[in-house]
């Protein structure tokens, strides 16, 4: 290359240079400046919220503080009761081995409530699949399927779903044979006339059942009074600039608030229990105090849960 090829090639290099560095530069500015629109919008969004987010860390507050008792007593009910019940137990009845009946018990109201929750992830519809197995009962049973299950079952010390698998959450659970298990279990080792005096007795003054809805009956109005609150601070923010929605963090705390709220207001009214705590049919019994075990393990975990949203 001769000298002027060369002195011609420079001016043109250093140009090229520079477009490229002011192009660098100016996506760097892109960059800081969106940088710069993401964090005030999100101080935007604090700001705007955060009348918002105090509203839901008050109302949890309150319901953490005024549930103290019941979740406690919640917690007794699926355990302590169940030790209660255990003096009732006919142990050879339920196999050459088999797992000591409180764990029966805890197993398959558990059973039940991780069955209504979908595992804890949804309880505001709850109500239905929790209820199933007092409105459409266990179906038909039979000493065959009892033989066939306990042939499968006898002398394992794993919980029932390990056995048998884990109940489907598109079927009710009443066709799950790891529940049929836990309720053959029930039916067999504890005779009808000792469930009957169990039920009867939980519902004495005193008894595990009539102090649940006596905590529950106070409880009530404070969960009620958190829901108003936390419905009226989300439509306060649905015609303004930042909708709850603009917000993921804090609408998926509202969502799952007012969710299990909703489950506990359902699931814990005391109506659900009308017609039946006088003189049920025998084949309820077992169903009762299964499904008062899970409602009372649902009513415990959804509080615990609640703690987490504030």
């Amino acid at each position: 290359m001769d000298y002027p090829d060369l002195i011609g090639f420079v001016p043109s290099a250093l140009s090229a240079v520079a477009s490229i560095a002011a192009a660098v530069a100016a996506f760097g500015s892109l960059r800081v400046s969106r940088e710069s629109k993401r964090v005030a919008e999100q101080g935007a969004l604090a700001v705007h919220h955060g009348p918002a987010s105090k509203a839901l860390s008050d109302a949890l507050g309150v319901v953490a503080l005024k549930s103290e008792v019941f979740s406690r007593l919640a917690f007794d009910v699926w355990s302590q009761w169940a030790r209660e019940i255990e003096k009732y137990d006919c142990r050879a009845a339920g196999g050459s081995d088999p797992r000591p009946l409180r764990h029966v018990l805890a197993n398959g109201s558990e059973m039940l409530e991780r069955h209504a929750t979908e595992h804890g992830k949804n309880y505001r519809h709850a109500h239905r699949p929790i209820y199933s197995i007092i409105r459409s009962g266990m179906g038909e049973t039979s000493d065959a399927e009892y033989r066939r299950l306990l042939k499968k079952a006898d002398g394992t010390y794993h919980d029932f779903e390990a056995v048998f698998g884990s109940p489907r959450v598109d079927r009710e659970i009443s066709s799950s044979q790891a529940f049929r298990w836990a309720y053959y279990q029930l039916t067999h080792r504890v005779t009808n006339d000792d469930w009957r005096e169990i039920w009867a007795k939980a519902w004495r003054e005193g008894g595990w059942l009539k102090r649940y809805c006596d905590e529950f009956a106070q409880l009530e109005p404070v969960l009620r009074r958190a829901q108003k609150t936390l419905k009226a601070e989300k439509a306060k923010l649905q015609h303004s600039v930042f909708p709850l929605d603009t917000n993921d963090s804090l609408n998926l705390k509202y969502s799952r608030a007012l969710g299990t709220l909703e489950g506990l207001i359902e699931v814990g009214e005391l109506d659900l229990w009308e017609g039946f705590i006088d003189e049920p049919h025998n084949d309820d019994l077992v169903p009762l105090v299964l499904y008062s075990m899970g409602v009372a393990r649902f009513a415990f975990s959804a509080i615990e849960s609640l703690a987490y949203e504030f």
